[in-house]
């Protein structure tokens, strides 16, 4: 009996009219004064749910003339036939979508502002890319995922770079939250992994670093995505530039395109980088101090 309660629940009746409704099923010579004292429900509302389920096709009630309500017959109609008031609902709503369609282009019209609720900054030249590139994102405790391309020292200077990828382990746990950094499997991403871990033994201890080895996938932009921020920063061939944008949508998109391509790609280790082989700039650097 709780699962027919609980489906016919979600069919729409009321706690009222699933009682109603399963008497008139027992019996067929029922009226509302009799269907009040099987239910308990007073006989005011018994009228009102004997209404509500004829109209849905559930119950007839048939009336004699000159007689009053309280000789209203009820007889309750074959239950199969609630699976074609559901087909009919179906085929109303399929009608209703194509109507609501061609009417949501008027609607959308006073729903969607002139100004946009996400905000957009552009930062044009090197200038730019490189205040996108340094700038906070969001709260430490969002997680923050990064599509890195693994930006040359020499565009922002080897000083800032260093100090940027180069935080101790414990400035890094100090940020707390989830930091997950995404790249693509390169001998550039090689150089630049055995050398800023040459430069500290500790620089993956505290990272969730992942390299992808697909065929034909590159990052030509560093892109920071943090709650509902999106840093991008561009600094490749001819092209230099810097964009912050918020945007719940975007952000959304980017993450879950970021979670597919991480599940794809290698995790990197000290071991990893290890199998590499020696830096060569970083033994020259040493060379020259």
């Amino acid at each position: 009996m709780n699962l027919i309660n609980k489906i016919l629940t979600n069919f729409g009746l009321t706690k009222n009219e699933i009682k109603v409704y399963l008497e008139c099923l027992k019996e067929t010579d029922l009226g509302p004064y009799k269907l009040a004292n099987l239910t308990g429900i007073p006989r005011t509302t018994i009228y009102e749910v004997l209404t509500s389920l004829s109209l849905r096709g559930l119950v007839e009630l048939e009336q004699s003339d000159g007689f009053t309500k309280q000789q209203t017959k009820v007889k309750a109609k074959n239950p199969t036939s609630i699976r074609e008031i559901i087909r009919n609902k179906k085929r109303k709503l399929a009608e209703l979508e194509v109507d609501i369609v061609e009417v949501l282009p008027f609607l959308n019209n006073d729903y969607f502002k002139e100004e946009s609720n996400a905000n957009f900054q552009f930062f044009e030249g090197i200038a730019g890319a490189k205040k996108v590139y340094f700038s906070e994102v969001g709260t430490h405790e969002v997680p923050m995922y990064i599509f890195d391309n693994l930006m040359p020292m020499n565009v922002f200077g080897k000083e800032m770079i260093n100090k940027d990828v180069g935080l101790s382990t414990e400035d890094i746990l100090k940020r707390g939250g989830i930091v997950k950094e995404l790249g693509v499997m390169s001998e550039w991403a090689r150089h630049v992994l055995t050398y800023q871990v040459a430069r500290d033994k500790n620089y993956l201890v505290a990272r969730d670093q992942r390299l992808l080895d697909i065929a034909g996938i590159e990052f030509n932009q560093r892109i920071v995505v943090q709650g509902n921020w999106i840093n991008i920063s561009c600094a490749k061939e001819e092209e230099a530039w810097g964009i912050k944008i918020n945007s719940e949508s975007l952000s959304k998109t980017m993450t879950s395109i970021f979670n597919v391509l991480w599940n794809l790609a290698k995790p990197i280790t000290n071991e990893v980088v290890k199998s590499w082989g020696k830096n060569e700039f970083w033994e020259e650097e040493q060379k020259k101090k």
